[in-house]
């Protein structure tokens, strides 16, 4: 029997433990999971207890692995392929789709509960369903899932790294290439330079962005900024963070990226725009922020809100594997920490702690 990070709820501890799979229905696909990352939304999810989720549940969105089984219908995979995990299965079909919001799918919002797209799961113990975390249920050692869940994708690739673009890596670099479009000769502003802020920055640095401040409290994950393309960098510790990115750019940025996720440093990311100019939100950790109507109005600024990077992943996916293989994305200096299914506290914890750019679950390397 396969073996699974299971919640319980109610702040339980996370536990590994087996668990019955059914095999796949028409077009689903039983794919081995090969790595998984560690992501805030599971964080938030763990810590919310699983509000309005399936319980019990196997958490983990961001992953690969191999696919195994081929249910009726499938068309375009086979046992042997390699694949990406889509927070969102797209369906290419919907409204949502075809007007250019395919991260908004509606097929994508019959998962969230931690259901496939019938309703149902194909995780099970003792014969009682368990949740599958956006529809996957990736901090597992096999799943099943939707063929629309999945990218197929090139082996030259290794498996822990290609885990990465799932989640973190095609939100960030998205944000730049698809929400903001930066363009060559750009300034822009990252607040926050974890896992996604990262990617942010590295996106810039590929399209040629003129100047890349990275904005943080951390010195460490400032340091890794620096790794990553940040040609500046600020810190409260050295004054109004707004004001110092005003002065180094001699009155704002084109585009400011907030992947914090609390009131403050939403508005900061419009304040330390120019005229003109777009701050983009990413992150769901508190829902409500304000704003002075005339730095928007006056200014004919723009907020946009980023889901996942807003890109096709069929398309984004192969596009960053070749990034990567060019030697322009860097993935490998992203895994800083590498965790077994039963150590995944541990990298609860270096998330929390700000340790880590991101830590991978390998569970069948």
């Amino acid at each position: 029997m396969p073996r699974a990070v299971i919640m319980h709820g109610d702040h339980r501890p996370l536990t590994v433990e087996n668990y019955d799979l059914a095999d796949p229905k028409a077009h689903e696909l039983r794919v081995r999971i090969a790595a998984s990352g560690v992501c805030h939304s599971d964080l938030h999810v763990f810590e919310g207890g699983g509000v309005g989720m399936n319980l019990p549940i196997v958490l983990g969105h961001e992953a690969s692995g191999v696919v195994e089984e081929v249910g009726e219908g499938v068309v375009g995979f086979g046992p042997g392929d390699h694949v990406v995990f889509c927070v969102f299965p797209q369906c290419g079909n919907c409204r949502f789709c075809k007007g250019g919001f395919p991260t908004l799918c509606v097929a994508g919002q019959m998962t969230k509960a931690g259901t496939l797209l019938d309703g149902t799961t194909r995780m099970s113990m003792s014969g009682k369903p368990i949740g599958q975390m956006a529809g996957m249920g990736a901090w597992s050692e096999m799943t099943v899932v939707p063929d629309i869940s999945v990218v197929k994708i090139d082996k030259a690739i290794p498996l822990p790294q290609a885990a990465l673009l799932g989640c973190g890596v095609v939100t960030g670099f998205g944000a730049v290439t698809n929400v903001a479009k930066v363009q060559k000769g750009a300034t822009v502003a990252v607040i926050g330079c974890g896992g996604l802020g990262l990617n942010a920055i590295q996106a810039a640095r590929i399209v040629g962005a003129e100047r890349i401040i990275a904005v943080d409290n951390n010195q460490r994950k400032l340091d890794y900024a620096k790794i990553f393309g940040a040609t500046d960098v600020v810190s409260s510790q050295f004054g109004d963070q707004v004001q110092q990115v005003l002065d180094l750019t001699g009155g704002g940025v084109d585009a400011a990226f907030d992947f914090v996720g609390i009131p403050v440093t939403a508005e900061d990311a419009l304040r330390m725009t120019h005229p003109g100019g777009t701050a983009v939100c990413t992150g769901l950790a508190e829902p409500r922020f304000g704003f002075e109507r005339n730095d928007l109005v006056r200014g004919a600024r723009s907020i946009k809100g980023n889901l996942m990077g807003m890109g096709v992943f069929a398309d984004e996916f192969p596009k960053l594997v070749k990034l990567y293989l060019d030697g322009q994305l860097m993935l490998d200096e992203l895994v800083s920490k590498r965790v077994k299914l039963e150590t995944v506290s541990e990298a609860f914890d270096a998330m929390i702690a700000g340790e880590v750019a991101r830590s991978v679950i390998e569970i069948n390397v």
